[in-house]
């Protein structure tokens, strides 16, 4: 069994209607199980791609569906399964200083994009972007768990 590590790369540009949020989830789920995540951890970042999107269509370009947002998911799998997802939009730039999660004592509908993002991801970064919009960049390693679950599907499948 090889030790080195192996990255792979998906792009995709599409449309900032939410139509097209469902279809990106179950991308995001399916690539990141391939990667050697649980479906647990999957469903979480999942989630948290959902959560930027709609951070982007309502915040970003206020509902519009003529924005356009491109996502790249990059891989890597050794030492343990990596994910990297990142996330650029041409909307409206929003000061980055003003993207935190609210007190979560303060109960109010909606608002908590940011947290969950920040919870389920082990890294997150919002920038300003030189030629417009926002830039969101977002990492995860899977548990050691997780790569044990990669190995039983392989053996499995293989």
């Amino acid at each position: 069994m090889s030790t080195q590590p192996t990255t792979s790369h998906c792009n995709i540009e599409f449309p900032t209607s939410p139509t097209w949020f469902r279809t990106l989830r179950q991308l995001i789920a399916s690539a990141t199980i391939q990667c050697g995540f649980s479906d647990r951890e999957a469903g979480q970042v999942s989630m948290a791609v959902d959560e930027a999107l709609s951070n982007i269509y309502r915040h970003g370009y206020h509902g519009s569906t003529e924005g356009r947002v491109r996502l790249t998911f990059t891989t890597l799998t050794t030492p343990l399964p990596t994910i990297r997802i990142v996330i650029e939009d041409d909307a409206k730039q929003v000061d980055t200083d003003i993207i935190q999660s609210r007190d979560l004592q303060d109960i109010k509908p909606g608002g908590l994009g940011v947290h969950l993002i920040q919870t389920v991801m082990d890294n997150a970064t919002w920038v300003k972007r030189n030629e417009g919009g926002m830039k969101l960049t977002m990492s995860k390693s899977a548990t050691k768990n997780s790569s044990h679950t990669l190995q039983s599907r392989e053996k499995t499948h293989g």
